[in-house]
């Protein structure tokens, strides 16, 4: 009996085996999960050491199920591995940071399918399902929960008063202002509220038509709590003149309070309305452990683990980032002549960690003038690469206005109107040119990047143009002289 209990457990500590050796090869992923999970100024994921703790204690749960399951090698899922760890290198070198971290619980997915087989792998889909909400990428949702925010509190207002102004995220009550941050969204009640709705479903083992039922509901209901919480809080602030607790104070707890109240009532529907559980459940029969893991299976799914980063790795190492050049503009052609940067102009691109910006102003016979910007990186990465939450473009001296690509004799350009403080227009062509590539969609550039930063070190640069708008409507003047410079002068 003690042999048989050991060779059960055995699967299970493959399992774990395998999930430290992702950890440690994949390790940029779960640093992201760490920094976030400890991050208690911005509080939305703080629960994740929770959910981690869940899915180990559902997989322990399962061990019986998982010793019992047939073991078989998938060559499909290895192949399938390796092109998910190609992929994640690929996100990795490129520093989406959303993408990398929402495929590293497939890696070990597909790894433990590989070795033992696809029944396996159904076992664990729950605890690797689950794991996602805890993962940081949930935070695209942000915005949109935001929005829908604030159209559900102009609908609340509009039945029960007072009287609002709502501009953008901004509400305006007689008596002060209210800002609908991102903070607002409701985005933390919403993936706990899931997370507690989905574990519910499992440790009842429901079915699957009732368990996306319970997550609907638990999503209505996280999203009624937050609107709630929100509406309250600022027919506080009309009802005291802004002088309520609730004001004065975080009222990130209330909202906490409220989000009890919505699962007060999930449980109670899910035990009315629910499927009812067994008053006996018979006991699990003794089941025979099966054959371990094929030793050439695990040593398959191994070597591919390990062996795609660190080829990816050692080709890098072989060829070191080279240095920028200087990428002056080739003498322009007359009517046009170089001209002193205008180093208070209002636009002030912003690109954290550049290793090189550069700034050129060019003037014609006639006075007209176009601002010229490039910005280039030997080695791109988190926080310091052309595309991020940072990076900008137009900068903050600059409104936008409108976007649309546009084509020239040069190639494709992304044309964008701005406006500054005074109202004066100007036109802003740029693009990415991103290994011997131009693009003017900003995650194609980086895609491109990443997929040759697998094996070298590609350079990465934006080039961007400047010109003013004169009387038209629609910058007609500006488009026209701003062909005329790239007809005249290029990098």
């Amino acid at each position: 009996m003690t042999g048989l209990s050991r060779t059960r457990v055995a699967p299970l500590w493959t399992l774990l085996a395998l999930a430290l050796l992702v950890t440690l090869v994949y390790w940029p992923s779960p640093a992201v999960y760490c920094e976030q999970w400890l991050d208690f100024v911005n509080i939305t994921y703080t629960h994740g050491w929770l959910v981690l703790a869940v899915c180990v204690a559902v997989l322990v749960r399962s061990r019986r199920e998982m010793a019992a399951a047939p073991v078989q090698f998938s060559p499909p899922a290895l192949f399938g591995l390796a092109g998910c760890i190609l992929a994640w290198l690929v996100c990795y070198r490129a520093s989406i940071q959303d993408l990398h971290i929402t495929l590293f619980p497939l890696i070990f997915w597909l790894a433990v399918t590989a070795t033992f087989g696809l029944r396996t792998g159904l076992l664990l889909t729950f605890p690797v399902a689950f794991f996602y909400l805890a993962v940081p990428s949930w935070s695209q949702l942000g915005n949109s929960l935001q929005e829908l925010t604030v159209f559900a509190l102009r609908g609340f207002f509009w039945l029960t008063g007072p009287e609002v102004l709502i501009f953008g995220e901004t509400i305006h009550i007689p008596n002060g202002s209210f800002v609908i941050e991102e903070g607002c969204s409701g985005l933390h009640f919403m993936i706990v509220g899931l997370a507690v709705a989905a574990l519910h479903g499992e440790l009842r083992r429901d079915p699957w038509r009732v368990r996306i039922a319970q997550l609907a509901l638990m999503a209505s209901l996280a999203l009624l709590a937050n609107w709630v919480r929100v509406y309250t809080v600022i027919e506080a602030g009309y009802l005291t003149d802004m002088r309520s607790y609730l004001v004065s104070v975080s009222h990130y707890w209330f909202g906490w309070g409220v989000f009890a109240v919505a699962l007060v009532f999930f449980f109670a529907l899910t035990t009315l309305y629910g499927p009812r559980e067994p008053a006996h459940k018979p006991p699990l029969p003794p089941v025979d452990p099966g054959p371990p893991a094929p030793l050439a299976g695990l040593a398959a799914t191994v070597v591919v683990l390990v062996a795609l980063p660190a080829v990816s790795w050692g080709l890098r190492t072989l060829q070191p980032a080279p240095a920028l050049s200087a990428a002056l503009p080739s003498s322009p052609r007359a009517p046009w002549s170089s001209a002193p940067a205008d180093t208070l102009s209002s636009w002030r691109p912003a690109f954290p960690g550049a290793d090189q910006e550069q700034r050129f102003a060019y003037t014609n016979t006639s006075g007209n003038a176009v601002e010229v910007f490039r910005v280039a990186y030997r080695t791109q990465r988190q926080g310091a690469k052309l595309v991020g939450m940072r990076t900008s473009v137009t900068g903050k001296g600059l409104r936008l206005r409108s976007e649309e690509d546009i084509d020239t004799a040069r190639g494709a350009f992304r044309e964008t109107e701005v406006a500054d403080r005074s109202g004066a227009r100007s036109l802003i062509w740029y693009r990415y040119e991103t290994a011997g590539r131009a693009f003017v969609r900003p995650l194609a550039a980086q895609l491109w990047y990443g997929i040759n930063a697998i094996v070298s070190h590609p350079p990465a640069a934006l080039i961007a143009y400047r010109a003013a708008c004169g009387e038209g409507e629609d910058c007609a003047d500006a488009r026209h002289l701003l062909r005329e410079f790239l007809a005249s002068a290029t990098f």
